[in-house]
């Protein structure tokens, strides 16, 4: 098996901090019907050999993809209309450990020198996928696969090299193409694909899922499931990183109304740390839908945040002034290396001192 880079010994771009990878779940909450229909393409001996998956981050693409791909590498599943094949199964085992020969993963790759990711997938990575349809099929007999995760971050040049790669496909071959936002894929691509989107899984549907794996108190499965927007996914690393992003959410909308440096340097330092990327993540998600939540609130009287809204009377345009405020620095931080301390505690503090 071919991949980026040994997952044993390398931190892995596409694994969000504290849950379990995708290819290390055996269950999906939903989309039974988008697994149906790729069963049945299986069945008719006609599969496409691209398949874009798309929705929000933490819908479970990947996870389904990883699914897909122990379905199509030979995995057997308890049941002819389900993906679902148990973590004993040998294929299973194999496409866990990343030492299957017909799957390879395409993702950015980590740089051991600078102790970092890359910003995307470069298209020499790309070049390796090329020469590894090329050769001969490892498992005889068998399809190859490629997950590609994410396909938003391949740049122009790997993403042209892709292109080339889906229009004139070797045999018996399966892209599985991950994205968030499919709509700045070039077209070229998707229009090569068959299109699978994910929808929101209802918020019961996860809060009972969280519940029967004990994934949290009531209070904080209730936060993370009204942050996840429907995805189980981001659901469960929202609670797997409670002290992280909910708490600091918290101590952060429950201190608005009072001067609190102390606060927002702490959140702002916890959240700058590198172990914490997909953490910071996460509260700039949790802070926009906040914010949003209490812009509503100011206007309607109804609020639908994941705590208690803060004790403090703002008008409706000041809070969407603020809420505009946020999503700027966040595009211009995710645009430019700004200092990530300074950049969220002047950004907290501004929300806080506004008037």
């Amino acid at each position: 098996m071919r991949t980026i880079e040994n997952a044993e010994a390398l931190p892995e771009a596409d694994r969000a901090d504290g849950c379990p990878h995708p290819r290390e779940v055996y269950s999906l909450l939903g989309h039974q019907t988008a697994e149906t229909r790729f069963i049945k393409a299986v069945r008719s001996g006609r599969l496409h050999h691209a398949w874009l998956l798309s929705g929000p981050k933490g819908i479970g693409k990947a996870t389904l993809a990883y699914r897909m791909a122990r379905k199509l590498l030979g995995g057997e599943s308890l049941l002819s209309t389900s993906l679902d094949i148990p973590a004993t199964d040998e294929i299973a085992q194999r496409v866990e450990a990343l030492t299957h020969g017909n799957l390879f993963v395409l993702r950015r790759p980590y740089n051991t020198k600078l102790k970092r990711f890359r910003q995307d997938i470069p298209v020499d990575r790309v070049r390796e996928v090329s020469g590894f349809f090329q050769e001969t099929a490892a498992e005889t007999g068998q399809w190859r696969v490629c997950i590609i995760d994410s396909a938003d971050e391949l740049n122009r040049n790997s993403e042209n090299a892709i292109l080339k790669l889906l229009e004139e496909p070797p045999t018996k071959t399966l892209f599985l193409l991950i994205s968030a936002a499919p709509g700045r894929l070039l077209p070229t691509i998707r229009s090569r694909c068959m299109s699978l989107e994910l929808r929101a899984v209802p918020d019961p549907q996860i809060t009972t899922w969280l519940s029967e794996h004990g994934r949290g108190s009531p209070d904080l499965i209730d936060a993370a499931v009204r942050l996840s927007r429907g995805a189980p996914g981001k659901a469960l690393a929202l609670v797997q990183n409670t002290d992280v992003v909910l708490r600091s959410l918290s101590d952060y909308i429950q201190s608005l109304g009072r001067d609190a440096p102390d606060v927002d340097l702490a959140i702002a330092k916890r959240l700058a740390e590198k172990r914490n990327v997909i953490s910071r993540d996460l509260f700039w998600d949790g802070l926009d839908d906040t914010i949003h939540a209490h812009a509503l609130f100011a206007a309607t009287g109804t609020y639908e945040g994941p705590f208690a809204p803060a004790g403090i009377n703002r008008s409706p345009k000041l809070w969407q002034d603020n809420h505009a405020r946020l999503r700027d620095v966040r595009r211009a931080e995710a645009a430019i290396n700004m200092d990530k301390t300074v950049t969220l505690f002047e950004l907290l503090s501004s929300i806080r001192q506004a008037s």
